[in-house]
């Protein structure tokens, strides 16, 4: 017996050192997703939109309540494209640990008698939805949706409501307001975290995904299915997700993609 625990010696401390020297295991298991939009059409400046409750308050605002459904930036790229993992059920351990310290809330304020933000994502699972209304007029704060049960809140001035959704949704959901027509947003609920828009130069991230096989969805409040490619069937992409950084490059939109372009 003592042969052989002399024996073994040398080869655990080689494997001890094996692990010490080995990079961490999570490492090797996480992957982002990057990519921009831009538009090769001549972008046309958002129209003002008809004021026709409230004028003496949202009237205050008029430079802002514009139309916000298609929106370019100055360097062509475009703005509020969701981007987002096409998965109904993801096993907690596919879900980077780091997601856990997402605030508890997602925040859409009615201020200036528009949304702000336009568009915002939430994970159902630790998030809730925080209605505020920061004007001094009355917002009915309405979410269709299609899993969950839909939302139509009164909210006073500076009122707020808090909602949690049940279920995730396949699609992003249309925000509005009863009150005053020109209002929307749209609003993604999904069960798990990995999901961006694109931001003013048409660019979003996803970060620690897990790495494999996985499909992932376009969508677009102007187009619906954004199919940029053909083989990006109903707006959707197979990717094989790698360790460290997936870029898509540049991703090229074209008018006819949108409807009434």
């Amino acid at each position: 017996m003592g042969r052989y625990q002399i024996g073994c010696k040398p080869y655990l401390l080689a494997l001890s050192l094996g692990l010490l020297l080995a990079p961490p295991l999570q490492a090797a298991e996480w992957g982002s997703l990057k990519g921009q939009f831009l538009y090769t059409g001549k972008p046309s400046r958002p129209a003002q939109l008809d004021i026709s409750r409230d004028q003496e308050i949202c009237g205050k605002f008029s430079d802002q309540i514009i139309d916000e459904s298609f929106v370019i930036g100055k360097n062509g790229g475009l703005k509020n494209v969701f981007v987002y993992l096409r998965e109904s059920k993801l096993d907690a351990s596919r879900i980077h640990e780091s997601f856990q310290e997402m605030p508890a809330e997602v925040t859409i304020q009615n201020k200036g008698c528009i949304f702000q933000p336009h568009v915002a994502g939430l994970w159902v699972n630790k998030q809730k939805l925080q209605a505020v209304n920061r004007d001094l007029c009355a917002h009915g704060f309405q979410v269709k949706a299609y899993r969950n049960h839909s939302l139509n809140q009164l909210l006073p001035p500076e009122a707020k409501k808090l909602h949690q959704f049940e279920y995730g949704e396949k699609l992003p959901l249309r925000m509005g307001c009863s009150i005053h027509p020109w209002q929307e947003g749209w609003l993604l609920a999904l069960n798990h975290p990995y999901f961006s828009t694109s931001d003013e130069t048409g660019q979003f991230m996803i970060q620690k995904l897990p790495v494999g096989d996985w499909e992932f969805q376009l969508w677009h409040e102007k187009a619906g299915y954004l199919v940029a490619k053909d083989e990006w069937k109903r707006g959707r992409i197979k990717l094989k997700i790698a360790p460290g950084n997936n870029d898509l490059g540049i991703i090229k939109v074209t008018p006819a993609m949108f409807a009434g372009e």
